[in-house]
Formats: structure tokens, C-alpha cells, sequence
């Protein structure tokens, strides 16, 4: 074999250049994508939020049965899509 003439280091420093010369304007679409948004989820509550973050969480598991995932995945597929963008849309709908 004949050694390549790009390592993945020189792909890793290309990278990192490209990024860092359009951070700018990443940036600058971020802010005006998200701008106006709320600093915090407005869901209704069972209680008022802490005046001081606690961090604590939890888990919630969603047991679906083999027709269910099938319909997913074929969603996806259908869509171009992840089964996990489509399991975020979900959320996202539910949420909104």
C-alpha cells in the first residue's frame, strides 16, 4: 500500500480551520434562530419552579410494542429520517 497523501490529522486541522474561520456567521444564525425565544420551558406544572436550580432529574421509559416501532422506522425511512428525529419531532409536537 502507498501511504495516502492526507492523514486524518491533516483532515482534523482542515476542519478546525473551516470552523473557525465561519464561526461568525454560525454564530450570527444561531442567535437569529433563537432569538426571542424563551429563556425556559412555559409547561404547566404540578408545582412552581425553585427559585434555585436543584438540577435533579429523572427518567421516563416509553414501552412501544414491534407494530408500533415498525410504523416508525417505515416512517423515517419514508421521510429520510432517523428513527430518532422522528421519536424528537414526537416530543417536540407533544411539547409545543
Amino acid at each position: 500500500w502507498e501511504p495516502l497523501p492526507v492523514q486524518y490529522a491533516d483532515y482534523a486541522l482542515w476542519q478546525q480551520r473551516l470552523i473557525d474561520e465561519d464561526e461568525d456567521r454560525q454564530l450570527g444564525y444561531w442567535k437569529k434562530a433563537l432569538a426571542g425565544l424563551p429563556e425556559e420551558a412555559t409547561l404547566p406544572t404540578d408545582r412552581a419552579r425553585p427559585a434555585t436550580p436543584s438540577n435533579r432529574g429523572t427518567t421516563h421509559t416509553v414501552h412501544g410494542d414491534a407494530r408500533l416501532h415498525r410504523a416508525l422506522t417505515t416512517l423515517a425511512q419514508d421521510t429520510g429520517a432517523t428513527l430518532f428525529m422522528v421519536a424528537q419531532a414526537a416530543v417536540s409536537t407533544l411539547l409545543s
